[in-house]
């Protein structure tokens, strides 16, 4: 499912009321075309004399850029009202899922039956259901024991890793290339030097289509079909 704000406005009140008794006031909500986040409270930070933070200014964001499973949205706004609640009554815990947000959920999962986790880890079926085009940039690596690994760069980080993969122990060659094939949406972008092992008959699949890439100094660009030998 794709949540709405009414959804959404719904499933607050209801779980404010069985989860956090009825103490949390509505925040201003916003839907999400984020493709980082499930949920977010946004807010607004100022520094007390003591050194402490006071928050203010709430909003409620949830991404309703993917379909999820209708069980891991509800999951998303109960994880995002805990952090609602942490900030609301300007409770100050160790990190941003500290020692009273995993209390909390921890408590919540248990009485409730519920799955809410510090992190989500998408399903099969919901990476297989990303079908956007989007452009990925992607190292093939190569590597000693002859499978196949591929990174997907962060733009901000692409000559940082052309340099630092060929470096990596296991890694015998690299290549590089351009694809927009949604396939690809399934792995994350990276900022640093990370491998998914990848079959490489799937990987030749998905690979055939895109462009190699050549770099020369400070300058990257799509190698000419002709040098690729399309």
């Amino acid at each position: 499912m794709k949540p709405t704000i009414e959804y959404i406005k719904q499933k607050f009140e209801e779980y404010n009321v069985l989860c956090f008794g009825g103490k949390l006031p509505l925040p201003a909500f916003q839907l999400s075309n984020a493709r980082t986040f499930l949920g977010q409270v946004a807010y607004k930070r100022t520094k007390r004399p003591d050194g402490s933070w006071h928050y203010s200014d709430f909003v409620f964001k949830i991404s309703s850029k993917t379909e999820r499973p209708e069980d891991v949205v509800q999951d998303t706004i109960l994880h995002e009202m805990i952090h609602y609640y942490i900030l609301y009554n300007q409770l100050q815990d160790t990190s941003s899922h500290g020692v009273i947000f995993r209390k909390m959920m921890n408590a919540i999962n248990q009485r409730f039956n519920r799955n809410i986790t510090v992190s989500h880890n998408d399903t099969k079926e919901e990476k297989e259901a990303d079908t956007e085009r989007r452009q990925h940039l992607i190292c093939v690596s190569q590597l000693n024991n002859g499978q196949k690994g591929i990174t997907i760069a962060a733009k901000t980080r692409l000559f940082d890793l052309w340099d630092e993969l060929p470096r990596i122990s296991i890694v015998k060659e690299c290549k590089w290339y351009v694809s927009t094939d949604p396939y690809f949406n399934r792995f994350r972008r990276t900022l640093t030097a990370k491998i998914y092992r990848i079959q490489q008959d799937e990987l030749e699949e998905h690979i055939a289509n895109a462009r190699e890439l050549i770099r020369q100094g400070n300058r990257i660009w799509t190698a000419p079909k002709n040098e690729t030998g399309e």
